[in-house]
């Protein structure tokens, strides 16, 4: 999801005397860590294009039109400046100071302090032509402009405290914004504007009902424009509720129920209120925008792209946030709650933070793979490199249609994937190089009955001998002969090769086609008689001996599960059976499986996970692995 468009580049004037430069020597106060476009660095005077690495006290930036950069401080806050600016990083008494001399900036503190990055605590002041605004120690994200006459102060996230010219002292709160005069300091409310939601039936059926109805109608396949107090609910499926104007949209899940109490938005900030009754709501949160929903009891606020789930419990929620970092608001209480973590909220006890366990099938990143599952269930995406990430999925190669954006401090992240389709994934590291990429795709699996039973082979009789070739078991197969005239019946005998004794199966039936169902015949060599009868059961002729052989052919294009079957009984063991292809590798819940010479297996395993599942990893030389999973009761 592209981030929002930076405002027009402002002149300012340059660095206030205020700032004092100490005269010791070089000292590291920042990270350059992400470069776009055009983007210059001076130093002692001299200019090199800027690369992520360390920026020093007196050490300028500056962007081009198509430039933009990110600047890490130690304790984890960070500066994100725009095209076409300009600032030079200084240190006074109070601490470190972003002098910008034109262009704009945007801070960012994040909310959980004890678990920012090891450093030293940084103090931040942004510099402008009007005075100065201080950045605390909280979670907090605030965007500067500056025009002509004037200072614009927006209070994305947090408190911070804005010092005009003249010495005046004021606190901006989130929500407000604060304008800064040569005379002083004015703040307003941030002016919310209503949003129109627009509903649709993503999958199975959604209804939604007007605000003072009883009467509840389906979602029509164009969508339905929501007002303020209408209501959605999902008996089977997903209603998805898009934001004019917004990346940002919401995911209502099967037996799911919300009222819309209303959707506004104000500078970069969207904000939703909602009244989930029941079931689950999936949040997936712009980049480059501060987000909040607020919920009866509960607001949650995002200032950048966040993958949330929220489920309505008894007393309560849960959330979950599958990526990004955001915070629990109630009352005058704020936690934070970072991506792969999990929050219980209950009555008026504070909230419960735990971590979110990984998906018990995981799939690593790697492109081109196959997922055959007849249930859709959360599968891990995997990467292998500790730290903090950038997680982008997508239903599209090109990630335009996202599934989930976000920070990550984990080497996975859980992802529910569709029935049939696709996703891609990559992971990149703040300073946007790439740790990871993958795709995979899904879907129930492929029916092998029809070309590995080959349900009725016909076997004719006369001189030549028949051979069957087949995989898996033994196929049904057909005996037939020239239709006899007078004939009531056929029977067929079937014996063994060098065991005429006794027949292995016998068969009647009254057309010259007698059939014999799957796997009553075994491998190997038989010989074989139709008898035509009459009505009174003498034999009309005699019957010829004739030559059969099933021969089992390792062949298969494909995995052949036997067993376990999809919703079969788990117990402590589960018989695996089946065939591999040739030349293939064949692993169970992790673990290698032996075949046989023909490449058939037939053991034992433990069931993993609740439920219990069977994941099976085909592969194959120069072609993506394979995975089939079989869920147990």
């Amino acid at each position: 999801m592209p981030p929002s468009t930076p405002p027009h580049p402002v002149v300012v004037a340059e660095k206030p005397a205020e700032v004092v430069v100490p005269d010791a020597g070089v000292v590291e106060l920042a990270q350059l860590v992400v470069v776009t476009g055009e983007a210059r660095l001076e130093r002692g005077g001299r200019q090199s294009p800027a690369v992520p690495g360390p920026l020093s006290r007196g050490d300028a930036v500056e962007t081009g039109a198509d430039g933009a950069v990110t600047v890490r401080f130690a304790d984890g806050r960070t500066v994100e400046v725009g095209p076409d600016a300009r600032f030079v990083l200084e240190e006074d008494s109070s601490g470190v100071v972003v002098a910008v001399s034109r262009g704009f900036v945007l801070s960012r503190v994040p909310a959980d302090r004890a678990q920012a990055p090891a450093g030293p605590k940084v103090q931040l002041t942004l510099l402008t032509p009007f005075g100065l605004t201080r950045v605390g120690a909280d979670g907090s994200a605030v965007k500067v402009d500056v025009g002509q006459d004037e200072g614009r102060v927006e209070v994305l996230l947090g408190t911070v405290e804005v010092v005009a010219k003249n010495g005046q002292t004021v606190r901006a709160e989130q929500g407000q914004v604060a304008s800064v005069k040569v005379e002083g300091v004015t703040t307003r409310v941030l002016e919310l504007a209503p949003v129109e939601v627009t509903v649709h039936a993503a999958t199975g059926r959604a209804e939604w009902r007007q605000k003072g109805s009883a009467r509840w109608r389906g979602v029509d396949k164009d969508g339905e424009a929501l007002k303020a107090g209408d209501s959605v609910r999902v008996r089977q499926g997903t209603a998805l509720l898009k934001l004019e104007g917004s990346e940002s949209t919401l995911s209502l899940g099967s037996g799911g129920e919300l009222v819309v109490d209303a959707v506004s938005r104000a500078g970069s900030t969207d904000e939703a209120r909602l009244d989930l009754r029941k079931g689950e709501l999936g949040l997936m949160l712009a980049p480059g925008r501060a987000s909040r929903v607020v919920l009866p009891g509960l607001s949650l606020e995002s200032d950048g792209a966040a993958r949330l789930d929220v489920r309505r419990t008894g007393d309560g929620f849960t959330v979950d946030s599958r990526a990004g970092d955001v915070t629990l608001v109630r009352g005058g209480a704020r936690k934070p709650l970072r991506a792969g973590e999990r929050a219980t909220v209950a009555g008026e006890a504070t909230a419960r933070v735990e971590a979110l366990e990984r998906a018990l099938f995981s799939l690593p990143s790697a492109e081109g793979l196959q997922v055959f599952q007849r249930r859709p269930m959360e599968v891990a995406l995997t990467w292998e490199e500790a730290g903090e990430v950038r997680v982008e999925v997508a239903s599209d190669s090109g990630f335009k249609k996202p599934v989930l954006a976000g920070s990550s401090r984990s080497s996975f992240v859980n992802v529910l994937p569709p029935a049939r389709g696709s996703l891609y994934w990559r992971v990149l590291r703040p300073d946007g190089s790439q740790v990871a990429r993958g795709s995979a795709s899904f879907g129930p699996e492929r029916s092998t009955k029809g070309e590995l039973d080959r349900l009725r082979n016909r076997v004719p009789e006369g001189p030549e001998k028949t051979t069957i070739f087949f995989q898996d078991k033994p196929p049904a197969v057909t005996f037939t002969c020239e239709a006899e005239q007078g004939a009531a019946s056929y029977k067929v005998a079937v014996y063994r090769s060098g065991a005429l004794g006794q027949p292995v199966v016998e068969r009647s039936s009254s057309t010259p086609q007698v059939p014999l169902q799957a796997g009553l015949l075994g491998e190997g060599n038989f010989l074989w008689s139709i008898t035509p009868v009459s009505p009174d059961g003498r034999p009309l002729r005699g019957g010829r001996m004739n030559k059969l052989e099933l021969v089992f052919d390792n062949s298969v294009p494909m995995l052949v599960i036997s067993t376990p079957r999809e919703g079969g009984r788990a117990g402590s063991r589960v018989r695996v059976a089946g065939v591999a292809p040739v030349d293939t590798k064949l692993f169970v819940n992790g673990r290698p499986l032996a075949l046989d010479s023909k490449h058939r297996f037939n053991t034992w395993v433990e069931p993993e996970g609740q439920p219990p599942l069977v994941v099976f990893k085909l592969s194959r030389p120069g072609a993506p692995d394979a995975y089939t999973v079989r869920t147990l009761k």
